[in-house]
């Protein structure tokens, strides 16, 4: 069976990041002699007419795309165009969003054959390999009534899946943008965290890989050309025997790299934390969620105000730049309780961003909103980004959300305003805001197909002269701009163009 697999876009903008999961799935596929191909929609333009000719080009049988709560509206849209254009395609969604509305999203989307439910490679070469769908662990589906099977058995030697089939998608385009390669180290989450469902996907049991075999990933993203890695874990500091041997591994092999990773502020130590930096950690989230001991007791986080200072003084002496993240509207929450929050997280000494909560499908807080004082405003999915307030407890509701947002990024802006004055006295203009004015200008380059829709060319004196001429007539900024990214990207071999008759095209290598 030929297998097309989906990467929808995201309704909002941001950098994306080369998707992991989809990836190990077409892996699976293709390591089993399956035919699979991928169609990216993150890092190029959406339209109806991409996937068509997609679908008529290379005729699948199977369609499956991926989703998390918020492009689960335009996930499932996909595959409600894909049976137009043909409807004996059988259609297939996973992710954490329908592993816990499986139910629903086969009642609400009748044009969506299979659900996936948990992890997904085992699974999907089950479907693929045609093994009848009542005898296939982990999914749901249609026979006269929505069927669920039973839960599927968590994969325990995670050494025995390949790579990421990285090399089906376009990497040239996530190489243009800059951004960090995804790695993963292990699965699984001993804690239980009412806001998250990382213990109910992945188990609460971690499992590990290889750290040879990650390391061994690690320079093949490197030799590709990502000069960043985040290893991909839910606390990839849980088990100091496993990260030490890694970080030996990473060191004894000369790998140079940047790398950041997810943490919790009571798995460090500075002995840790030293190893860490040694073999090029440059930064750490750490999951702080709220400045207000009782909400962290009441979310289950099982870490203290006080550890949260420590564990970011024992990172800033090993020399690791630190991200504090909290979530405000958790159970609990006040106007007196979001004060507290705003400063603590000022009285950090770090970086911190917030969150707003979004209860997942899934999650405790969803599941128990009444126990927890949550109201749930809406279920409209695409609201769901964690930027805005979808819930109200009864000490705080939007209007008091809205402003400690309000506030927070004020702070932002007069921060960068002032970084970017500080810069300038040096070195012109802003290193930050030009940073982020090409940042931009490749997403808009990307996300439009812009290189594309230039099409067939006259030579005519420099080529990349031509191009930028071209691509300052459909985008918003100087050709001075362009020029930067263009001329950067073809020095990497990432956009090269073929010469036929006096006329130049242009595209992605």
């Amino acid at each position: 069976m030929r297998t097309l697999l989906i990467n929808p876009p995201y309704p909002f903008s941001e950098i994306p990041i080369l998707p992991m999961g989809i990836s190990y799935v077409a892996a699976i596929l293709e390591h089993n002699g399956h035919e699979v191909q991928v169609l990216d929609l993150l890092v190029s333009r959406y339209s109806k007419e991409k996937i068509r000719d997609k679908i008529e080009k290379y005729q699948p049988d199977i369609v499956g795309v991926t989703s998390v709560t918020l492009n689960y509206p335009v996930a499932s849209d996909i595959l409600k165009y894909t049976k137009s254009v043909d409807k004996d395609i059988i259609t297939i969604i996973g992710g954490p969003h329908v592993t816990f509305a499986a139910v629903e999203t086969l009642t609400e989307a009748p044009w969506i054959d299979i659900v996936v439910r948990g992890e997904g490679e085992m699974t999907m070469l089950d479907i693929v390999s045609g093994k009848k769908l009542a005898d296939i662990d982990g999914i749901a589906y249609r026979d006269h009534a929505i069927k669920l099977t039973k839960e599927r058995s968590l994969i325990e030697n995670l050494d025995e899946l390949p790579f990421p089939a990285k090399h089906l998608f376009p990497l040239s385009r996530y190489l243009a943008l800059d951004v960090h390669a995804s790695i993963l180290t292990g699965r699984g989450c001993p804690f239980n965290c009412v806001f998250c469902v990382g213990s109910k996907m992945g188990g609460r049991r971690v499992r590990y890989r290889n750290p040879k075999l990650i390391a061994d990933e690690v320079a093949q993203a490197v030799t590709s050309g990502f000069k960043e890695i985040n290893f991909e874990d839910d606390h990839l500091t849980l088990n100091h025997k496993h990260l030490n041997s890694l970080c030996d591994e990473v060191i004894a092999r000369g790998l140079k790299f940047n790398w950041s990773a997810f943490s919790r502020v009571d798995t460090v130590n500075p002995e840790i934390l030293r190893k860490m930096k040694q073999a090029g950690c440059t930064w750490l989230l750490y999951g702080v969620e709220s400045g207000n001991q009782e909400i962290l007791d009441l979310i289950k986080k099982k870490i203290t105000l006080e550890k949260v200072k420590e564990a970011i003084g024992m990172a800033k002496e090993a020399g690791i730049n630190i991200i504090a993240s909290f979530i405000i509207g958790l159970p609990g929450e006040t106007a007196e309780t979001l004060k507290q929050t705003m400063q603590f997280a000022r009285g950090l000494g770090t970086s911190y961003g917030f969150n707003v909560l979004s209860p997942f499908p899934g999650t405790e807080v969803r599941e128990k909103a009444a126990e927890y004082g949550i109201e749930i405003l809406t279920s409209d999915w695409t609201k769901y980004d964690c930027n805005r307030p979808v819930t109200r407890t009864k000490g705080a509701g939007p209007e008091q959300i809205n402003a400690v947002l309000q506030e927070y990024f004020e702070e932002l802006r007069k921060y960068l305003a002032e970084l970017e004055k500080e810069r300038s006295a040096s070195q012109g203009e802003s290193a930050t805001a030009e940073a982020k004015k090409r940042s931009l200008l490749s997403v808009a380059l990307l996300k439009g197909d812009i290189i594309e829709s230039v099409g067939m060319m006259k030579r005519e004196g420099d080529p990349i002269e031509s191009l930028v001429k071209k691509v300052a007539e459909l985008v918003p900024y100087t050709p001075e701009q362009i020029t930067k990214d263009i001329t950067k990207w073809v020095k990497q071999g990432l956009l090269k163009y073929t010469s036929k008759d006096g006329h130049l095209v242009w595209g992605w290598s």
